[in-house]
C-alpha cells in the first residue's frame, strides 16, 4: 500500500488507516475510542484529517494478518440468496461453519472459509430443491392452484394443470384434452368450486405426504386441503409417479364430514401426524421445539463432538437420545 508521507512521518491519516486495515473510517474511529490505536491530539485543528500513531496502527495491522480469511456473512447471504439474519442463525446453530473474529466496535464478527461456503452452498441447494416454491403450485395472475377443481353450469368438470411447456390451463376429463386458461373460462364456462385462500397459520413445522397418482384419495384430499388449509399453509409438487404435499402444522374445526378416511391417508404420511380429535382435524409436525438448560461445560463438549461429526448440535443431541432410547427399549 502507498501511504505517502506516512513513510517518513510517525502517523497515518484516518483514510490511510482504513485502507491499511481494510475497514471503514467509522471503524477506525471506534478503534480509537476502544484504545486499540491512539488518535493524535489536534486541538487547534491544524490538520484536515484525523491522524493516528503509526507504530500502533502497524501493530494492529500485524495482528489482523493472523486473522482467518474468507467471506463475510453479508457476502455469503448475497451468494446464497438468503437474508443476513438467516446466515447468522445458521452460524449459531453450526449449519454454516464460521470463525469468530474481533470487530471494530467490540462486537463479534464471523469469517466463512471458501470450503465452508461451498459446503453451505451444496446443502442449501439441496434444501432449495426439496422445498416447494409457491409458483410451482399457484399462479397469481389467474389466482388458480395446481389440481384445483373447476366446473361449469352444465357440469363440465376440469382440473387445473400445466402443459409440457408449463403453461397454466385445464385438463377436461370428459374431452380428454388440455385447454389454456382463457379458453377454459370463456368457451367452457369453468368456475372454481371452492376458495383456495385462508389465514396463514403460525409456524409450528410441517407434515409431509407423498400420494401416488391414481390413488382414490389424491384428488379428494387435495380439494379438502385447498378449501380448508388454503395455499398459504401448504405446498404441492407434481412428480412423475406421485404428488408431494406439505402442510403447515395446525388444527381446524370440522363443520362437515371429510371426503376420505384417515385410514386411507395414513400410509402416505412421510413425516408428522394427522388425526381427528372431537370435531377438530389436527395436523402435527414430527418435531417439537424445546429448551434444554445444560451446564456450559457440557454444552461446549456437545459443540465439540458435533463439530467432529460435521453436524449441528441439535442433530448430535437427537442422535444420542435416539441411541439411548434404543438401548432402553432393547
Amino acid at each position: 500500500m502507498e501511504v505517502g508521507s506516512a513513510e517518513i512521518n510517525e502517523w497515518y491519516t484516518q483514510k490511510q488507516v482504513a485502507e491499511l486495515l481494510g475497514v471503514s473510517k467509522a471503524t477506525v474511529y471506534h478503534y480509537a475510542k476502544q484504545g486499540k490505536i491512539r488518535k493524535i491530539a489536534d486541538p487547534h485543528r491544524l490538520h484536515r484529517e484525523a491522524r493516528y500513531y503509526k507504530e500502533e496502527v502497524d501493530r494492529l495491522a500485524s495482528e489482523r494478518e493472523q486473522y482467518p480469511t474468507g467471506m463475510r456473512p453479508s457476502e455469503v447471504a448475497k451468494q446464497l440468496g438468503l437474508s443476513v439474519q438467516s446466515i447468522y442463525k445458521y452460524i449459531k446453530d453450526r449449519t454454516i461453519k464460521a470463525v469468530e473474529v474481533p470487530f471494530g466496535d467490540e462486537r463479534t464478527n464471523y469469517v466463512i472459509s471458501k470450503e465452508a461456503f461451498l459446503e453451505a452452498k451444496e446443502l442449501f441447494q439441496s434444501l432449495e430443491f426439496e422445498r416447494v416454491r409457491k409458483n410451482e403450485y399457484y399462479d397469481s395472475n389467474y389466482d388458480i392452484a395446481l389440481f384445483q377443481y373447476f366446473q361449469s353450469q352444465d357440469s363440465t368438470a376440469a382440473r387445473v394443470m400445466k402443459d409440457e411447456e408449463l403453461n397454466w390451463g385445464f385438463y377436461l376429463p370428459y374431452y380428454q384434452k388440455w385447454v389454456e386458461y382463457n379458453e377454459g373460462i370463456e368457451k367452457y364456462g369453468l368456475e372454481p368450486c371452492y376458495s383456495i385462500h385462508a389465514d396463514s397459520f403460525d409456524y409450528k413445522g410441517y407434515v409431509h405426504l407423498q400420494i401416488p397418482k391414481g390413488e382414490d384419495i389424491l384428488y379428494p384430499f387435495i380439494d379438502f386441503i385447498y378449501e380448508t388449509w388454503g395455499i398459504e399453509n401448504m405446498g404441492i409438487r407434481e412428480q412423475e409417479q406421485s404428488v408431494y404435499i406439505s402442510m403447515k402444522a395446525g388444527e381446524i374445526p370440522l363443520s362437515n364430514s371429510i371426503p376420505f378416511s384417515l385410514s386411507q391417508l395414513l400410509p402416505f404420511i412421510q413425516e408428522g401426524t394427522v388425526e381427528i380429535a372431537g370435531d377438530f382435524l389436527i395436523v402435527r409436525s414430527a418435531y417439537r421445539k424445546t429448551n434444554l438448560e445444560l451446564p456450559i461445560k457440557m454444552l461446549d463438549k456437545v459443540k465439540e463432538l458435533a463439530e467432529q461429526e460435521n453436524i449441528t448440535m441439535s442433530q448430535w443431541v437427537e442422535k444420542v437420545i435416539h441411541q439411548a432410547l434404543q438401548i432402553e427399549e432393547s
